[in-house]
This record gives structure tokens, sequence and C-alpha cells, in this order.
């Protein structure tokens, strides 16, 4: 005759907001910065629209930000050799992959569009710069 089974304990999964509230302290945790930690880019440019985001990486794993801002410069014009900006940008919170996107005709037409995001993680700030072309080509840091 066999004995006692051993049936693992059930857990019960965790609930949506249960889930949140996790994410949420994790996020509000301050610790020393990161050197892992990393803003990737995730834009586009086409004729008719931009979308300027990013993802943020701890130790290669996808993470949330307390605090997020994506700040998109779009060329409108070029007067006397000095390109003229409009400005726009997009804060968010608890965010893994904040974006900003739009219907703007004019980068397109001048080849490129830049922007900054901002983010907050474990009570670090960090700030990562892109430029995108119309070829599709990301570069850090515009000058």
């Amino acid at each position: 005759m066999m004995g006692l089974l051993m049936l693992p304990l059930t857990t019960q999964a965790e609930t949506w907001s249960q889930e949140a509230k996790r994410i949420r302290k994790e996020a509000d945790v301050v610790a020393a910065r990161s050197k892992s930690f990393e803003i990737l880019p995730d834009c586009e440019l086409t004729e008719k629209s931009v979308k300027a985001g990013a993802t943020f990486k701890d130790k290669g794993e996808r993470v949330i930000a307390r605090h997020a801002q994506v700040r998109v410069e779009l060329p409108v014009a070029k007067v006397k050799g000095a390109v003229i900006y409009k400005y726009r940008s997009r804060d968010v919170d608890y965010n893994g992959e904040p974006a900003w996107t739009g219907r703007w005709k004019q980068p397109w037409a001048m080849g490129f569009f830049n922007y900054t995001v901002t983010a907050t993680y474990k009570g670090n700030v960090y700030v990562r710069h892109f430029r995108v072309s119309r070829d599709g080509v990301v570069s850090n840091d515009p000058a």
C-alpha cells in the first residue's frame, strides 16, 4: 500500500491589483546607481508620423521606471542655416515602455528628429538622447 502522496501546496496566483502593487513597490525602492540599467530606443519616422519611445532593462531583464519623460524635438523649418524645432513631451509614472507619437510631416522632409528619455529607477535619474534619421538609423547623443 502506498503512503500518503506528497502533493505540493497550492499557491494562489497574484491578482492584477496585487501585481500592480508589487511592481510599484519594486519601482519605489531606493538603491545604489545601477551600472547595468539601459534605456533602449523604440522609435519610428515615417512620411506622416513620428514615434519616440524606449524600453528599460536592468541586468538584461525588462523593468518598470518610477517616472519617465520622453521629450521630442521636431524640426519644422530651416531659417538662415538654423533649424527651428517644435517640442513635445510625455510624462508617465510606473511605466516600462514610455512613448510619444504624433502626426508630423516636417521631420520626414527634414530627414530626422531628436528625442530624450529621462527615467527615474530605484531613486536614480538616467538620461539618454537619440537622433532618428529617415533611413532608420538611430544614433546616441545628437549634437
